[in-house]
């Protein structure tokens, strides 16, 4: 019997919306929404960024180009990463993407076979896992210590037959932490033991706190032929919506990569490449300037809050989020779990987060601390009151009942 309807793939069918941006326009009724959710920095890209793309839009400098991107932005793409990561890199090993997003899954889809596993360390970014099921792989969680990062022991009992790549995003998103050189070593030694691939996220590593940048390769060179490095310009320089990543990584990699962009995206915007090429171009000064506000933000956001009932903090080290622990908080208020308390604090008090659980870990919470800094510290005086607020009544209520 013929179906009455033509059906959906049924992966795509079954994932539904990025569990980030569905929360980012989940519908709050407070009259005064504060939006938390979203990691996106402050204002817009700087003034040489905005010319460039108003300059090529306005030049016709919009036609077809190379499927791997502008020679002179992957060149400059290389010369970058040859610099911070401590590894030759030429403009052949890069590819342009449409954002840091693409360049993952594209990378998933050209090493992985179905049915093969990929190591993705909680708490972890969503996208990850779904992106890893798109591709016909297998995610397997890795779970966390205290300290927000696997065991040594959960680190190797994680590999397998099946293992076929590894993604590590540092800083990570929604922790903000950064692995200690004990766990890359141990973590490099485990890739080249299992003849993995390994996908380093670090989006967000121009925007480390603490102290200079380490990437993964500046430590382990040795694993450069098995390694993808991803990178986008969506928060190093404020320039989300221009959807602008790139990937660099062995020859042959590279190359399946060009060959598949050839047949879906073609390649990215070229208006936002020629944006591209000017930020790349900048002295660093303007980068320089947005970690020292997010360092402030961060720290002042990290006093606030520390010390309140049933909360525990972890300071990041990078990044633009905190990553409260409320699981204390969810139990001596009756709440049933994080995804409870996040729709709750939109509906009551009009402030916009989003829960552990789609991070992989329960009982807590991201905030982002990105923001216009006006809606950050007014969404941190109202997560305050509610918090405060409901320990007061969960007190006065044990007093009545006593």
């Amino acid at each position: 019997m013929v179906s009455e309807n033509p059906t959906l793939n049924r992966l795509v069918a079954s994932m539904g919306l990025s569990p980030t941006m569905a929360g980012a326009a989940a519908i709050a009724c407070h009259p005064d929404p504060v939006d938390l959710s979203i990691g996106e920095p402050e204002g817009p890209p700087p003034l040489c960024v905005r010319e460039a793309a108003a300059a090529a839009a306005l030049e016709g400098r919009t036609r077809y180009g190379p499927v791997a991107g502008l020679p002179e932005l992957r060149d400059q793409v290389a010369q970058d990463l040859s610099h911070r990561d401590g590894v030759a890199y030429t403009q052949e090993n890069v590819i342009i993407t449409s954002g840091g997003k693409a360049a993952i899954l594209d990378a998933l889809r050209c090493v992985l076979n179905p049915g093969d596993e990929v190591l993705i360390f909680a708490p972890y970014w969503p996208s990850f896992r779904d992106q890893v099921v798109l591709a016909g792989g297998v995610p397997v969680i890795v779970p966390f210590g205290e300290d927000y990062l696997p065991t040594l022991a959960n680190l190797e009992g994680s590999f397998g037959a099946l293992t076929k790549a590894v993604i590590l995003n540092q800083p990570s998103n929604p922790t903000g932490c950064v692995w200690d050189a004990t766990r890359i070593q141990v973590l490099a030694q485990l890739v080249q033991r299992y003849c993995a691939w390994i996908i380093v996220d670090q989006v967000y590593g121009t925007l480390t706190l603490e102290r200079p940048e380490t990437p993964f390769l500046r430590q382990v060179p040795e694993l450069q032929d098995r390694c993808i490095v991803v990178e986008s310009f969506s928060k190093r320089f404020a320039m989300t919506g221009y959807r602008l990543g790139a990937a660099a990584g062995p020859l042959p990699l590279i190359g399946a990569m060009v060959s598949l962009a050839s047949n879906s995206v073609t390649h990215p915007s070229m208006v936002s490449q020629h944006a591209g090429i000017a930020a790349l171009g900048m002295d660093g000064k303007w980068e320089q300037a947005m970690v020292t506000s997010l360092r402030k933000r961060r720290d002042r956001m990290m006093g606030e809050l520390d010390g309140l009932s049933g909360l525990r903090l972890h300071p990041p080290k990078g990044a633009l989020y905190l990553f409260p622990n409320i699981t204390d908080w969810l139990v001596d208020h009756g709440v049933a779990n994080d995804i409870e308390f996040v729709r709750r604090l939109r509906e009551e008090s009009g402030v916009k987060v989003l829960p552990g659980s789609v991070f992989g870990a329960k009982g807590h919470f991201r905030i982002s601390y990105a923001g216009p800094e006006t809606e950050v510290w007014e969404g941190l005086r109202r997560l305050r009151v509610f918090l405060k607020s409901r320990s007061v009544c969960a007190m006065a209520k044990i007093g009545i009942e006593r």
